[in-house]
């Protein structure tokens, strides 16, 4: 089989959600495309410094990070799409005057607005997803060097919310995460747009590549190539977009797609 690119969301799809198992079926998979020729991308909504471990130990050729705005072929940052220091503090305002918890997510930190009261404890529930320490937003203010680019917060039902929701869909498309969880990037990029630029980088083309996810975070990298696969712990609004639906993460489920597509 002739080179292939393939791009594959973390959690839930690489790991399982929450405890952040890695099946040893998926290292194996990995390790045997990768002796095929192939190129394998992690494609996340994470920042470069929210990578897990686990993830970066397992040799990937390259990272799509942030939904699209900074890209690397091995450590080589290809792209870096960085939000003015302006608007950083000027949504950080804005955000604050709602009283709404948010991470704010940087390259290299991410940073928590402790000016707010967390009465649910949410920046310590997200510390301990991300596995690292979140610092103050007020270094922002600070720095006019330090931006960060995309933000993670929890939008409830309410008047505020809405309002809130449509301030930042000015410069920001907001994704529905589900339990009011809303994962909020620069416009103009996303998963897909991370996938068309490598293609072009590379020479190669969208039915040169495969796409692996399991939630609407995903779909956009899903609906832009036609070999796209949903986990089986995936959402039925993501396996009804996808030309093939796996098994879930810890029943082998990437390792069962490479080989139903012939990759491994």
């Amino acid at each position: 089989m002739e080179q292939k690119l393939l791009f594959f969301d973390i959690d839930g799809t690489l790991i399982t959600e929450g405890a952040g198992v890695l099946p040893e079926s998926t290292r194996e998979a990995i390790r045997l495309a990768q002796d095929s020729g192939h190129l394998l991308f992690v494609n996340t909504g994470r920042t470069r410094t929210s990578l897990p471990q686990k993830i970066t130990e397992l040799g990937f050729d390259g990272y799509v990070c942030g939904c699209g705005t900074q890209i690397f072929l091995k450590e080589e940052e290809l792209l870096h799409a960085r939000l003015t220091n302006n608007l950083c503090c000027q949504v950080v305002k804005t955000v604050r005057e709602y009283g709404i918890p948010a991470l704010y997510e940087a390259a290299d930190a991410v940073y928590f607005d402790y000016q707010i009261p967390d009465k649910e404890n949410q920046a310590k529930k997200i510390e301990d997803i991300f596995g690292i320490r979140g610092k103050d937003i007020e270094e922002i203010f600070q720095d006019e060097q330090k931006v960060y680019d995309k933000l993670l917060l929890i939008l409830k039902s309410t008047g505020k919310s809405k309002e809130l929701k449509g301030y930042l869909s000015q410069y920001f498309e907001c994704i529905d995460r589900g339990n009011f969880m809303y994962e909020v990037i620069q416009k103009g990029y996303s998963k897909a747009t991370g996938i068309h630029f490598l293609c072009e980088y590379m020479g190669k083309t969208l039915e040169d590549c495969y796409s692996f996810g399991d939630s609407e975070n995903d779909r956009a990298m899903l609906e832009a190539v036609p070999n796209s696969i949903a986990m089986g712990n995936a959402q039925e609004s993501i396996k009804n977009t996808c030309a093939y639906v796996t098994e879930d993460v810890e029943n082998h489920g990437i390792y069962k797609a490479m080989k139903h597509f012939g990759l491994i």
